[in-house]
């Protein structure tokens, strides 16, 4: 709990589950966009990646996004338009989202809400995080992508703050982190990969003997690390 400020838009995160840590605010799918081709019920946020494209001015910043049904028989069912779906979303290095210099590595002097609405004004779903363009037509405040999330927010106990004054409208306010709808959170660490043979390693990569050679030595490495580690 105390990280997840690391998994907010402006730090530009990759991880799984939660609610997306949308990267613009421009042309964000619809919910139709979001529902399975197959039980038509909304899909669920499942990763997001951070990978900007070196070289383009155009993607600076870029993410990808993964959502995915919670039905399992979607995915036993032949046929086009499946419980799996993706998006793309770029900005330039110069946007009106976020400043030009990296963000900082500290954490904020207080804990951020779940972001209820973006910069633009457009409201999020409470349940999933998506465009919300249904409001509550009792308070006017909650916002969904749909039906079948104003219901199960209504059940896991709007019915009780919708309306309400004082203490309330602060547990109004107050979204939880995380409901049965998602996928549990976790951020996801991206590391430069390994070389496969070591820099000082007079083997020639070509060679197949070298090759093999240089293979076992790795190995034989890689079993004493683990027995002193273990």
């Amino acid at each position: 709990p105390g990280g997840a400020w690391r998994l907010r838009s402006a730090q530009f995160p990759s991880k799984v589950g939660g609610r997306p840590a949308w990267l613009g605010e421009a042309g964000l799918p619809a919910s139709e966009a979001l529902r399975c081709g197959r039980c038509l019920q909304p899909r669920a946020f499942l990763l997001q990646l951070y990978a900007p494209l070196p070289g383009r001015p155009d993607a600076f910043h870029r993410t990808l996004f993964v959502f995915a049904c919670r039905g399992a028989a979607c995915y036993r069912l032949p046929g086009p338009g499946g419980p799996l779906c993706a998006f793309r979303s770029q900005l330039p290095r110069r946007n009106a989202t976020y400043p030009e210099e990296p963000p900082s590595e500290e954490p904020p002097p207080l804990p951020e809400p779940v972001p209820r609405r973006l910069r633009s004004g457009a409201a999020l779903c409470r349940v999933c995080g998506c465009l919300g363009p249904r409001a509550c037509g009792r308070c006017r405040r909650a916002a969904y992508c749909g039906p079948e999330h104003q219901a199960l927010d209504w059940r896991r106990g709007h019915r009780r703050s919708c309306g309400k004054g004082g203490d309330a409208d602060a547990t109004e306010d107050a979204e939880p982190d995380h409901n049965e709808f998602l996928f549990p959170e976790y951020e996801i660490l991206i590391e430069p990969e390994e070389p496969e043979f070591p820099a000082d390693s007079s083997a020639d990569p070509g060679d197949e003997k070298g090759a093999v050679d240089a293979s076992k030595k790795l190995e034989k490495q890689e079993e004493s690390r683990v027995t002193s580690t273990t």
